[in-house]
């Protein structure tokens, strides 16, 4: 029998969102819409992060990486922008769709969240949000019948309520590395 740890599973959900495996849920375009792009991290984003076991993530001015990630670059690639208290890190996909991820800081704290569609109540909650011309599913999968989403918000209002309606889940929760 396999035990999976909880820092292998997040380290490689992190990794899956970040280093653009196909995300399960994508976005038609970078999220928020038409806001501008971060060129750097802001500082107190900065430094090393920790979920107290051995994964440790450091943020640098335009970069993160971690000890089972390689190293990450903001670039017309790789989009950090804010909205409604958070950082959102975009990241295309090869079909052209964005992953997002959704992270924020309080004091010593980040956490991060995703859109997660294996989840029926978030997919209900993203339904409730969004019209069904906004919402693609198809199964990505069919050996596992797996099934991807692609959201289409028309707008930020819509977005944030994806947001806030329950359309997030959170992913993993990090305590600052002191210095």
């Amino acid at each position: 029998m396999t035990v999976t740890t909880p820092r292998l599973v997040i380290c490689f959900l992190f990794a899956a969102l970040v280093l653009g495996s196909c995300s399960n849920v994508t976005f038609t375009e970078p999220m928020p819409l038409n806001r501008r792009d971060l060129p750097k991290f802001p500082p107190k984003w900065r430094g090393g992060w920790t979920d107290s076991d051995d994964m440790v993530i450091t943020i640098g001015d335009t970069y993160f990486e971690g000890n089972d990630l390689d190293k990450i670059m903001l670039s017309e690639n790789v989009l950090l922008r804010r909205f409604h208290g958070h950082l959102v890190l975009n990241q295309p996909e090869e079909n052209g769709e964005w992953s997002i991820l959704l992270g924020r800081r309080w004091k010593d704290e980040l956490k991060l969240w995703t859109f997660d569609g294996s989840e029926d109540s978030k997919v209900a909650a993203w339904a409730a949000v969004l019209n069904d011309s906004s919402i693609t599913e198809f199964v990505s999968d069919e050996q596992l019948e797996v099934k991807s989403y692609v959201l289409d918000p028309e707008n930020n209002a819509a977005f944030r309520k994806l947001i806030t309606e329950g359309g997030l889940t959170e992913s993993y929760t990090l305590q600052r590395v002191n210095p």
